[in-house]
């Protein structure tokens, strides 16, 4: 029996760590300087937000120039982006410099690395690489407590609902085995629990302590409930809610908490409830009801029976909220074998349906036949079999789902000629943006190929097509910068990708280009007499002292581009700043756009007035230059 608790047990931390979400992650999004920028003077610090709240504690940007020298002031703090973090810098010069970031989940403690580069003057950027995010595996100690203290949540609810709905302890034995099961619960939530403030660290930020500090007193709730005064049913419903509480912990330091997504929370949550009360109800009927030698053949079908609907209800539960958490989690079909997270889900369904197959054997054959061997021979089998679930599950925590969110303002996943092709685009702006292609065959990076190349044209109006080619900064990953995208709309994006001795691969994307709050944006849309105009600053952001091309796109009231119109503009200062009272001519760069540039401005609010023909078409532009 010893053996079969113990077995029973690993299966149990395998079932309930594979219930539990995919931890989130602080993806980067974008950041100021932009990767890949190229600035005219130095910046003061480094900013940059990510898909999630980092936690500044254990969070760190690095600004490393050539020669690994660094230019950070080392205290990293958060910024007023949403989900942001900077640094200030010492006083740099021309060069290539590279920023090395570290990012903590303030929603886990789980960390994810980058790093980018951008150039002050001319030079060339850095040679080291642009690294794609990447996720730190979790640490032996923190997959263990993980498994501790989702165990003994299983353990509490399981438990404790065998005893309210399926078999009521009756015996002083059955009741010491009952007490020494809950016993195990608490201890294992409150060591598990304990476990991970030990894995996180210096790490651990303040809302992951408040939720383990939560967890740990759920743990000390089942062993308080052990107290010889309470009744046995009280006991029961104080347990019950020590595990509801533990669960909804697991529930909080999910991805669907951490995008606020109620939807995904609620599945969440039904998820770790229904397979905490099967694989906690089975450790129960082991352990309590059938080492109960003398019982009868009838007893033992009724209680079988009993617990086969606890056990069938919970399983539909499971899959049903399974099944929604995967179609969110994969992107194409080809993930289950193209994908590590793939893989390993695909492996935890199969055991799964291996285990559920067993289990109905064994209800059909030998639970009308109240055959306590053969129960016990049948559970055993299933208990190794969610014991090697154990395996996949943890695997499957570990890794990072297709469908994680990036954070990105759009990205697409598309299947072609055999290869994996995915376009990220970090905001939806008008103007200067970067394109990031990542190709894979199978699980493998697609390298060295022959040419990447990006096509944009426009739906709405003819703009022409522009190109731009992508180049291989990591494996796989591939990645141009400009502004094809130079207006309002909706943008097709012909993604194409030649590789040696092959057919071209074509992936087609829609990119909707609009205005977002709270991406920093400064594109507006302006109405000028008979004209309607997109404006928008190269940099996004401007910077004071740095050069300024103010981008204007035209389109008369027949919504087609406005070609060989004549655009002048005029500055005004709008917070005090010197006067520009020279006219600014716009060169013509053909379908409809223009450009006007400016010479460094000093920081402050600025009004551009915008004059097409004659004077009746006048619109303003008003921006800041940051300092």
């Amino acid at each position: 029996m010893r053996r079969l608790l113990l077995a029973t047990a690993l299966a149990l931390a395998g079932a309930v760590a594979g219930a539990v979400p995919v931890s989130a992650h602080a993806n980067y999004v974008r950041s100021n300087p932009a990767s890949d920028a190229r600035l005219v003077r130095p910046p003061a610090e480094v900013r940059i937000s990510f898909s999630e709240p980092p936690d500044p504690k254990g969070s760190q940007i690095q600004v490393l120039d050539d020669k690994g020298q660094r230019w950070d002031q080392g205290a990293t703090t958060l910024s007023d982006e949403p989900n942001g973090i900077k640094v200030g810098l010492k006083a740099i010069g021309d060069g290539g410099y590279l920023v090395a970031w570290t990012a903590v989940s303030a929603v886990d403690g789980h960390e994810t690395k980058g790093s980018f580069a951008f150039v002050v003057g001319t030079g060339p950027l850095p040679s080291l690489p642009d690294v794609p995010n990447a996720a730190a595996p979790p640490t032996p100690l923190e997959v263990a407590a993980r498994a501790l203290s989702y165990a003994g949540i299983a353990l509490a609810l399981g438990t404790a609902l065998f005893g309210l709905v399926v078999h009521a302890a009756a015996d002083p034995a059955e009741r010491r085995r009952e007490r020494q099961l809950l016993f195990v619960a608490g201890g294992l939530i409150a060591v598990g629990s304990a476990g991970m403030v030990l894995a996180q660290g210096d790490r651990l930020p303040p809302r992951l302590e408040l939720l383990l500090s939560v967890r740990l007193l759920a743990g000390l709730g089942v062993g308080a409930a052990l107290a010889g005064a309470v009744p046995a049913r009280t006991r029961r419903y104080l347990v019950l809610a020590a595990g509801i509480i533990g669960a909804l912990t697991a529930t909080l330091v999910s991805h669907a908490t951490a995008l606020g997504d109620s939807k995904d929370m609620a599945l969440d949550l039904v998820h770790v409830l229904s397979v905490s009360a099967w694989t906690g109800g089975l450790v129960a009927f082991l352990w309590i009801r059938l080492r109960s030698r003398d019982e009868s053949p009838d007893a033992l079908r009724r209680t079988t029976w009993r617990f086969s609907l606890l056990a069938l209800t919970s399983v539909a539960l499971l899959v049903t909220t399974g099944t929604l958490q995967a179609l969110d989690r994969l992107v194409l079909l080809q993930d289950l074998v193209e994908t590590p997270y793939g893989i390993a889900l695909l492996a935890k369904i199969a055991l799964l349906a291996a285990v559920l197959s067993l289990a109905a054997f064994n209800l059909l054959r030998y639970g009308p036949r109240g055959d306590r061997r053969a129960l016990i021979r049948g559970t055993v089998l299933e208990s190794a079999l969610l014991a090697a679930v154990f395996v996949a599950a943890g695997i499957l925590t570990a890794l990072a789902p297709p469908a994680q969110a990036s954070g990105a303002a759009f990205d697409q996943t598309q299947h072609v000629g055999g290869l994996r092709v995915e376009l990220v685009v970090p905001t939806n702006i008008p103007g200067r943006n970067r394109f990031v292609v990542r190709v894979q065959r199978g699980l493998a990076p697609v390298t060295g190929a022959e040419k990447v190349v990006l096509r944009f044209t426009m739906v709405e109006h003819d703009m022409g097509q522009s190109e731009l080619v992508a180049e291989e900064r990591a494996p796989g990953e591939y990645v141009a910068t400009g502004s094809p995208t130079a207006m309002y709309g909706t943008w097709k994006v012909e993604t194409i990708v030649r590789l040696a001795g092959r057919d071209d691969a074509r992936a087609l994307f829609v990119v909707p280009i609009s205005q977002q709050a709270g991406q920093g944006a400064t594109a507006m849309a302006l109405t000028a007499g008979a004209f309607n105009l997109v404006v928008f600053p190269e940099p996004s952001l401007p910077v004071e002292g740095a050069p300024i091309a103010l981008n204007v796109v035209a389109l008369n009231k027949a919504g087609d581009p406005a070609t060989g119109v004549k655009i002048t503009g005029s500055l005004s200062a709008k917070t005090g700043q010197p006067a520009q009272p020279e006219t600014l001519v716009a060169s013509e760069l053909g379908a409809g756009r223009y450009r006007i540039d400016i010479a460094g401005l000093g920081k402050g609010s600025w009004a551009m007035k915008l004059t097409i023909g004659d004077g009746a078409n006048i619109a303003e532009y008003t921006f800041v230059v940051s300092p």
